[in-house]
């Protein structure tokens, strides 16, 4: 189960060590002391190994997610200590940044919300960004995704992932993961949604299964999208 900020902060010393888990061999031992220390468990060349990312609260929750992305990025890579090298630092991925900014909302959203706002993610962004390195992504690769999905006629889902990339890089820039957000400025250029057509009035018999809709619609569905 995803760690929340406030299971961090609230972990109060115990006669003898505990820990924290987050997933992905993340985890936050809490020593008799008060001490805490962000450490991740791994294997690389079938050994088990585990790396620190600092104390608890100079590194808060944000950066040790961050810090647990770039490791699986160097280990990706071939780098068995999990920490980029000097001479061959590994790009850190549109992709791994955007799963570390899921998780710290995951605690926060209703957990239908939270699922489809990954599958938004992974339908949308993801194919189009998933392994480009987070710096060298431009205004303009972001425009082009979006296009994509206003080509469908997902015009509010196009307002939703651009926002998305806003607060993805908004999460990134203060860690020193990234320098600006691509879509800061795009706003004004994203295609205005159709005059809203009226339907119908719903009959009683009907009204149940109208709300129900409405209340798990997100804008998402669209027959030439893919997934559900």
């Amino acid at each position: 189960m995803a760690l929340k900020d406030s299971d961090v902060r609230d972990a109060t010393k115990r006669a003898k060590d505990y820990k924290l888990a987050d997933g992905g061999g993340l985890h936050l031992p809490v020593r008799p002391n008060g001490s805490k220390l962000w450490l991740m468990k791994y294997r690389f060349a079938g050994k088990e190994k585990l790396l620190s990312f600092g104390h608890y609260p100079e590194v808060c929750l944000a950066a040790a997610l961050l810090l647990r992305a770039e490791a699986k990025v160097c280990l990706g890579a071939g780098q068995g200590s999990g920490r980029p090298s000097r001479l061959a630092k590994p790009k850190m991925t549109f992709e791994a940044v955007a799963r570390a900014w899921h998780e710290t909302r995951i605690a926060s959203l209703n957990p239908g919300h939270a699922a489809r706002l990954l599958r938004r993610l992974e339908r949308d962004a993801f194919p189009a960004l998933v392994d480009r390195d987070l710096r060298a992504i431009t205004s303009a690769d972001v425009l082009a995704m979006i296009r994509v999905v206003e080509a469908c006629g997902a015009f509010d889902v196009s307002r939703r992932i651009k926002q998305h990339v806003s607060q993805i890089y908004r999460f990134a820039i203060p860690h020193g993961r990234a320098d600006q957000d691509p879509a800061a400025y795009l706003s004004d250029l994203l295609k205005p949604e159709p005059r809203v057509r009226h339907m119908a009035r719903v009959g009683i018999s009907e009204l149940s299964g109208v709300v129900r809709a409405i209340d798990t619609y997100d804008g998402d569905h669209n027959p030439c999208r893919r997934g559900p």
